[in-house]
């Protein structure tokens, strides 16, 4: 059966389970059991499940993908004791099927995750950075306006393709980030000392450098003293 002789020979005397598969000529979950460790605990696990696709005929030919779906028909809340569930006609078919359920189930699980956690840095953001939420200053033709919510921070950094948001810029306690736009046309993100006010950086489309960049230095220099009195607040 393509089992090591002495790991068969130790299930069988010692393990109940090894003996029922062996008498029940499953062969292939046996194989599976005398693996590994962990597809031993597996085989306790599912051994109800086991013993209910064996009553209805259904033989595993392939113990690997068996397990991975009934571990799928667990993870998604299904009756591992129905028979129609458990011992599908076409594994294959049944293990695609489930691949691609739970495969949604954890985009949404993931969505949900990033909800709350939005939620939770948002509170944060709140607290750092909201006494400069709606700044804004410009020369007639740049105008520069404060990131407003985390929100924000991820729309700016797909926008611009940049890590602003990824990264978490928005929990850094001692930067604050502006986009740049000309006529509603984003042109930098920039990024600025609380400390000395000076620009850490200020990036273009994909971290391309921006040809606008003195420009937007003066700007924030000739309105150092709008940002002063943020901070005070």
């Amino acid at each position: 059966h393509y089992i090591h002789p002495v790991t068969m020979f130790q299930e069988l005397l010692t393990n109940s389970k090894a003996e029922t598969l062996m008498k029940a000529n499953e062969i292939e979950l046996l194989r599976y059991l005398c693996a590994r460790p962990t597809n031993k605990a597996y085989i306790d696990t599912y051994w109800n499940t086991i013993k209910i696709a064996n009553r209805n005929g259904y033989k595993v030919k392939d113990s690997q993908m068996w397990m991975d779906y009934i571990k799928m028909l667990e993870r998604m809340g299904k009756d591992l004791h129905s028979p129609s569930l458990v011992a599908p006609k076409d594994l294959k078919h049944a293990h695609d099927e489930y691949v691609e359920k739970v495969n949604r189930q954890r985009v949404k699980e993931q969505k949900e995750a990033n909800r709350k956690k939005a939620e939770a840095d948002q509170a944060k953001f709140e607290e750092l950075k909201g006494r400069y939420i709606g700044l804004s200053m410009t020369d007639g033709t740049i105008r520069l306006h404060t990131l407003d919510s985390v929100a924000e921070y991820y729309d700016e950094g797909t926008k611009q393709h940049i890590c602003v948001g990824s990264s978490s810029y928005y929990l850094k306690e001692d930067t604050l980030v502006f986009t740049a736009t000309i006529g509603g046309r984003t042109i930098a993100t920039v990024e600025i000392s609380l400390k000395d006010f000076s620009i850490i950086q200020c990036r273009a489309f994909a971290n391309k450098v921006c040809q606008y960049q003195d420009r937007i230095a003066k700007i924030i220099s000739d309105n150092i003293k709008m940002i002063v009195e943020r901070k005070r607040a």
